[in-house]
């Protein structure tokens, strides 16, 4: 989810709410679109797909630990 806001290929509103928080501090974003009603089930959907670029590598996580994160602390 977090690559398609960054590459902002569904929508642009993430840089827009950069734009009006931390650069002109107006504090007045201009969402596209302008009402969460006009948000479709393809819109959401786009966010949660995988990316779709060949040159795009899938993040390869390490095996979950067999310890938890307080055994491993006390080793």
């Amino acid at each position: 989810m977090v690559s398609h806001v960054m590459r902002g290929e569904v929508s642009k509103d993430f840089f827009e709410g950069c734009r009006a928080i931390l650069l002109d501090r107006d504090k007045n974003p201009k969402w596209e679109p302008s009402r969460l009603e006009q948000i479709n089930e393809s819109m959401v959907e786009q966010y949660f797909s995988k990316v779709d670029d060949e040159e795009w590598e899938d993040l390869k996580l390490p095996a979950k630990s067999v310890f938890s994160a307080s055994s491993l602390s006390k080793l």
